[in-house]
C-alpha cells in the first residue's frame, strides 16, 4: 500500500519537527548542565580557594584531620576560620562544605570539599564536572598532570579530585 503525498508531507512534517525540538532540548540541557558547573567553580569552589588561603595567612592553625574524621574535620575548620572573621563560603546544603549540583537527565552530585593549606579535595564528582574542573583551572583536561588531578573513586562513577593551591 503506497502513502499518499498528503500522509507523506505529514511524515516528514513530524520526522523534521520531532527531530529539531529533540536537538533544542538536547543542547538546552547541555547548556545548562554547563552553567550549572560553572556556577559550581566561581561561586563555591573559588571561593573556598579564597577562604583557604586567606585563613593560612591570618591564623595557620588546622585542625588535627586523622584521615577518618572528614566531617568533623572541616566543622572544625569552619569554626576556626568563623573565629578570624573568613566566612566559609555559602553551599546549597545544610553544611558550608556539601554542594550539591543538579544536572537535567543526570544523578545530581553531592560533592565534598575537604579543605588544607596547600590543596582542596573534591569527592563525589561526576566525569563530566571534573573534566569541567579540569579546563577552568588548567586550561586543559587531563587527569594527571597540572595543578588539578584526580582519580575515579572506589564507587566506579564519581571522581575524587585534588586541586594544588
Amino acid at each position: 500500500m503506497a502513502l499518499s503525498g498528503k500522509a507523506v508531507d505529514k511524515l516528514v512534517f513530524i520526522v523534521l519537527y520531532g527531530g529539531l525540538i529533540a536537538l533544542v532540548v538536547w543542547g538546552g540541557s547541555r547548556l545548562i548542565n554547563y552553567s550549572l558547573d560553572s556556577k559550581f567553580y566561581k561561586d563555591f569552589l573559588l571561593q573556598w580557594e579564597s577562604s583557604l588561603s586567606s585563613y593560612s595567612v591570618k591564623s595557620g592553625i588546622w585542625p588535627d584531620f586523622s584521615g577518618g574524621n572528614h566531617v568533623e574535620y572541616m566543622d572544625n575548620l569552619s569554626q576556626l576560620m568563623e573565629r578570624v572573621d573568613i566566612s566559609p563560603p555559602k553551599s546549597n546544603t545544610g553544611r558550608s562544605y556539601v554542594y550539591r549540583i543538579e544536572k537535567i537527565g543526570k544523578e545530581q552530585d553531592d560533592i565534598f570539599i575537604l579543605g588544607f593549606s596547600s590543596r582542596i579535595f573534591l569527592y563525589g564528582i561526576s566525569k563530566d564536572t571534573f573534566k569541567r574542573i579540569d579546563r577552568f583551572v588548567d586550561g586543559e583536561v587531563d587527569k594527571k598532570k597540572g595543578f588539578f588531578t584526580g582519580f575515579l573513586s572506589k564507587d566506579g562513577r564519581t571522581y575524587i579530585g585534588v586541586w594544588r593551591l
